[in-house]
């Protein structure tokens, strides 16, 4: 029978230094797993070791051994004793390797793994607003199994790959595919039982063998003759319970165990449910036939303090304030999660989008090749999740432009997604700079665009406007919004907050207008706020926040909820509550403010210095207008009712003769706010002469000067890598969302070489 041991616990941990065995050494540490080097604000992007003395009992010794990564980030090789085992490209999906022709039953076996999460050329993501940590971030286990057992090197999965259906008359069919390593012939038993242990789906399948050469050969050669055999079966359960979503999570036990003369040698278990998922380019989403509107937020994996190697405790905290806001759908960016979370969400009943890391498609063959590996890790490792109804395959990944080999590539991937999982749903998320009558729109099943009016550019009621005009040019497509938010510093506060004040205020506000639109917009699936968190971005330095993307409802270290947190729980959550926003704006300079509340209650009381003002009717957000604050603090509480029992916030202010200056954002480096640039001595035309190449062109325009190209090319790698010939925006946006990577000084001396250069007419 199969076992399993984990390899978690004390490994020596080292950074390689060029590649070279006698500087490797420096600076030995002990860790436990799960492990990365990249947490408070170390953003090395490097090689690094770890090594562990590998000891397995003798009762495995005719085993089949391997070795399991449940996530390396990014590309991980193995060595036992120094001899290669084997080199995995990708760092987010599980990945085995077999050492049982490479262990030593009668010496000493010492494993050294290698990590590299530098960038490369191949491996998607190869960049992206999110940090890429590095490390052994989850578990590492070994398991050891007869010579006869379910595949285990089958893209990382089980060997099982279950496949559920729910056809239309509440039957479900169970769909198997298993992959299976043997030299005997053997039976393979399935069933099906539910909560209680009754079993309600079971089928006996026999396992014989035809070889060819069989009678050329010897017993003992044909004892270690190695067939790989794929089965296809089905179950089918009439009248069967509905994974529901969060109304009836329901899910079965689904077992498989081989056997051989009458002893089971080989066992996989796995939870799975039925449901079906549709869409109408007019009505939305359907779970089970029923509309379902996707009230969603997004999340990455890591934790403030731990990075991506995060615990069970890291995902319980998260689950806890998901379920807290009420949200019925999660979008798990931007790369596989560990199995715990789908698990999770099998239980919890959240609809879920998950994906590939796919976040930018150069013409290169490798990128491609990758992400269909990734792919393949996904689905295989993921169909039985009755959760996950959406599997993306791309996002924004026209950031640089488009071309007909982008098109290709993505095309590629919806294909082969649909060979893997015939009626799945594919996605994709496309960013603003995609025109409505893009190929890229008419790709996969569902479509989602990441649209930020109100913050990058125009006016959050700009986004209405846009979702009419495209729904009118495109009215089969199913359209839902992906990605929208805006970035939010505890420590900024204002009472008039305007766009990239990075206030609290204004991140409630953007959000207030923006999902009033969504919400009104009946042909929509819905939308995934972004983000649930507060996540790492290693290129960022945005708003007084370094290193992190502030865009959250919930900080990093999930200890604070910001307001605009309380606005989602006031539209989606049947928890009553009341909020008091802008607690944290305690000191007050105006004598009369408006006092804003959050509550999903009917009715709301306000009462300032124990004295009632007055009481209101409202839907979700609650302005008292003008209220009176005296000098010093002021006690406010707003309180309200449901079927007798009261419900309250209550918060401090104090009003001061002076406005408190820490409230505002005063960027330290302005940045790519050319407007700066010019002085009394130079105008805007001596930094952008006309019929001269600038930073303000676009990409596709300056790729058709070489001379201008060539310079981008020496100044800019990073952004003539992604470049395609039609990209939309210029190089001045593209400054603008790598403040990190290019200076002030690098951007204006760029500017002043391309403005020696005459344009192409």
């Amino acid at each position: 029978m199969r076992k399993q041991y984990t390899l978690d616990h004390g490994w020596s941990f080292y950074e390689v230094k060029d590649n070279n065995e006698t500087q490797e050494k420096c600076g030995v540490e002990l860790v436990d797993l799960p492990h990365t080097w990249n947490k408070n604000g170390n953003i090395d992007r490097g090689r690094y070791v770890y090594v562990k003395d590998l000891n397995i009992d003798h009762e495995h010794k005719q085993d089949k051994i391997f070795l399991e990564f449940l996530g390396a980030n990014s590309v991980c090789q193995v060595y036992l004793d120094d001899q290669f085992v084997g080199e995995h490209r990708g760092g987010y999906s599980t990945f085995r390797f077999e050492l049982t022709k490479f262990y030593s039953w009668n010496g000493k076996n010492q494993l050294k793994v290698y990590v590299d999460n530098s960038e490369t050329e191949d491996v998607s993501p190869l960049l992206g607003d999110f940090t890429i940590y590095g490390g052994l971030y989850r578990s590492v286990n070994l398991i050891c199994v007869s010579e006869s057992h379910f595949d285990l090197m089958f893209h990382g999965s089980t060997g099982v790959i279950l496949r559920p259906e729910l056809q239309d008359d509440n039957r479900g069919i169970l769909d198997i595919e298993s992959h299976i390593v043997t030299n005997m012939d053997l039976k393979i038993n399935y069933t099906i039982s539910d909560p209680d242990g009754k079993v309600v789906g079971h089928e006996l399948v026999d396992i014989n063998l035809s070889l060819v050469d069989k009678a050329d050969k010897n017993n003992d050669e044909l004892n270690h003759v190695e067939n790989k055999e794929i089965l296809r079966s089905n179950i089918a359960i009439d009248d069967c319970r509905i994974w529901n979503g969060k109304e009836e999570p329901y899910l079965y036990d689904f077992e498989a165990k081989l056997i051989h003369d009458d002893v089971t040698i080989d066992q996989v278990k796995i939870k799975t449910g039925f449901r079906k998922c549709s869409l109408d380019s007019e009505k939305g989403f359907f779970l089970n036939d029923k509309p379902f509107r996707i009230n969603g937020v997004a999340k990455h994996q890591d934790f403030e303090g731990v990075g991506n190697a995060i615990t069970s405790d890291c995902l319980k905290k998260d689950f806890e304030l998901i379920d807290d806001i009420g949200a019925n759908s999660l979008r798990l960016s931007h790369y596989q999660h560990n199995q715990e979370t789908y698990d999770i969400c099998d239980s919890d009943g959240y609809v879920v989008w998950a994906e590939i890391p796919m976040m930018a498609m150069p013409d290169k063959i490798s990128v491609l090749e990758n992400a269909k590996e990734q792919l393949k890790e996904l689905v295989y490792q993921n169909s039985h999740h009755p959760s996950i109804c959406f599997w993306g395959i791309q996002n924004e990944i026209a950031m640089g432009g488009e071309s007909l080999q982008m098109y290709k590539g993505v095309n590629d991937l919806n294909d082969l997604f649909h060979q893997l999982l015939p009626k799945g749903v594919s996605a994709s998320a496309n960013m603003y700079f995609v025109k409505n009558d893009s190929t890229l729109n008419f790709i996969t099943d569902l479509l989602g665009y990441n649209q930020y009016y109100g913050w990058y550019y125009g006016k959050e009621d700009d986004l209405d406007e846009w979702l009419e005009d495209f729904h009118k040019e495109n009215p089969q497509v199913k359209l839902g919004i992906s990605e929208y938010g805006a970035d939010c510093n505890l420590k900024f506060h204002s009472d008039q907050p305007k766009v990239k004040d990075y206030s609290e205020e204004f991140q409630s506000v953007y959000h207030e207008r923006t999902y009033k639109i969504i919400e009104s917009k009946p042909y929509l699936w819905g939308s995934y706020v972004w983000n649930m968190f507060d996540f790492g971005s290693s290129v960022r330095n945005e708003g007084g926040t370094v290193g992190k993307n502030a865009k959250g409802l919930v900080s990093f270290d999930r200890k604070v909820k910001k307001d605009a947190f309380y606005y989602y729980k006031s539209r989606w959550s049947d928890q009553k509550f009341v909020h008091l926003c802008e607690k944290r704006f305690e000191k007050r300079h105006h004598e009369k403010i408006n006092v804003k509340v959050y509550s999903n209650l009917d009715e709301l009381s306000l009462y300032v210095n124990d004295t009632f003002i007055s009481q209101k009717s409202c839907d979700s957000v609650f302005v008292f207008e003008d209220i009176s604050l005296n000098m010093g603090k002021n006690h406010i509480r707003v309180m309200g009712s449901v079927d007798n029992e009261e419900y309250h916030d209550e918060g401090v202010w104090i009003r001061t003769e002076e406005k408190e200056e820490s409230y505002v954002f005063v960027d330290p480096n302005p940045g790519l706010n050319v407007e700066n640039w010019f002085t009394q001595e130079k105008s805007e035309l001596d930094f952008f002469p006309e019929g001269y190449y600038s930073i303000k062109d676009k990409i596709s325009n300056l790729m058709k000067s070489e001379e201008a190209w060539d310079i981008l090319r020496e100044k800019t790698p990073q952004i003539v890598e992604r470049a395609t010939p039609d990209a939309p925006i210029t190089l001045l946006w593209v400054f603008n969302k790598m403040r990190a990577v290019f200076s002030e000084e690098d951007i204006m001396a760029i500017n002043s070489e391309l403005i020696k250069i005459k344009k192409i007419d």
